[in-house]
């Protein structure tokens, strides 16, 4: 049965064809001619395209092209990653040097006892003249 109407609609398919171009003669006119007419502008490039060019050469020119254009954004994005990873370092870096910079600024004790030995030093000498060295 299916092939039947197969058959059917290839005929009527065929049967519209003819008629379609019988009117077309009589009139002088196409129907939907600047469809038509850019259709057939179609047709003729891909025919040229597939008559003319070296399909095996284009291809081979595409892969390369698509390689190269895959090696340059694999590279790039392994340059962003290792330009983030850089940027962390660095922020690690500059944290731990700031925390060792606090650690070796003298405390306030310290400062009071280099001040206690310094008046203590400025007391011996005035309590004790200096001895000149007598030969």
């Amino acid at each position: 049965m299916t092939y039947v109407i197969f058959i059917l609609v290839s005929l009527a398919l065929l049967v519209g064809f003819f008629v379609v171009t019988n009117h077309e003669m009589r009139r002088g006119v196409r129907f939907f001619a600047p469809l038509r007419t850019r259709l057939d502008h179609s047709v003729a490039q891909v025919e040229f395209i597939l008559t003319r060019v070296n399909l095996a050469a284009f291809l081979r020119d595409e892969m390369r092209h698509a390689a190269h254009r895959i090696g340059h954004e694999s590279v790039h994005l392994s340059l962003i990653v290792v330009r983030a990873v850089e940027r962390l370092l660095t922020r690690l870096v500059r944290r731990f040097h700031m925390r060792q910079a606090t650690d070796t600024v003298p405390r306030e004790n310290v400062r009071e006892f280099v001040k206690t030995l310094s008046d203590f030093k400025g007391q011996l000498k005035s309590t004790h003249p200096e001895v000149s060295d007598i030969e």
